[in-house]
């Protein structure tokens, strides 16, 4: 057996993709950031989303399976984790977009909208939009806004583990005499 993640990066950016899309504008796009010689999406508003931190929230825990005879013994460690992803906001509207996406994401509607996604992800904060330029590939100034979103993810790793059918006891006899 192998060792399994029950929770990818990949999952997490899709919730909140997810929510980011269904509290935007119609058409705003919604990628993820870093990928290389790709171009800037098309439309004109659009959201780039790079994590930039993974925090540790509390000591793991552990839950074991006995699956003997018919299937593997296994031990899961669940580390419940503090996910950040920087969210930068172009286009002509990014600051009103930026000002929906803090708002929504600090209030109850972000949980419920999490939580419809069925991953193990939950919106915790979101910090104040920051207006801060961004310059094109062909040196042209864009207008966009920054926000850091923050997450909890409770991603769980899953291991084999091994446990014992029996336990052999040998007697030494009484060691007093």
């Amino acid at each position: 057996m192998s060792v399994t993640l029950s929770l990818t990066e990949s999952q997490t950016l899709t919730a909140l993709r997810s929510f980011l899309i269904s509290i935007l504008p119609a058409g705003t796009e919604v990628v993820k950031a870093q990928d290389n010689r790709v171009p800037e999406p098309r439309g004109e508003n659009f959201v780039t989303m790079t994590p930039i931190l993974r925090d540790r929230l509390e000591t793991n825990v552990h839950t074991y399976s006995d699956g003997y005879p018919s299937a593997p013994s296994t031990k899961s460690i669940l580390e419940p984790t503090k996910v950040t992803v920087q969210l930068d906001v172009h286009g002509p509207a990014s600051a009103d977009n930026a000002q929906v996406i803090s708002t929504l994401f600090r209030d109850e509607y972000a949980v419920t909208a999490f939580a419809a996604t069925g991953f193990d992800v939950t919106p915790l904060y979101a910090d104040d939009p920051k207006q801060v330029p961004f310059v094109n590939g062909e040196q042209q100034v864009e207008e966009r806004w920054i926000v850091e979103a923050v997450m909890q993810c409770n991603p769980s790793i899953t291991v084999p583990q091994d446990f014992a059918a029996s336990v052999p006891t040998i007697s030494f006899g009484n060691p007093l005499q």
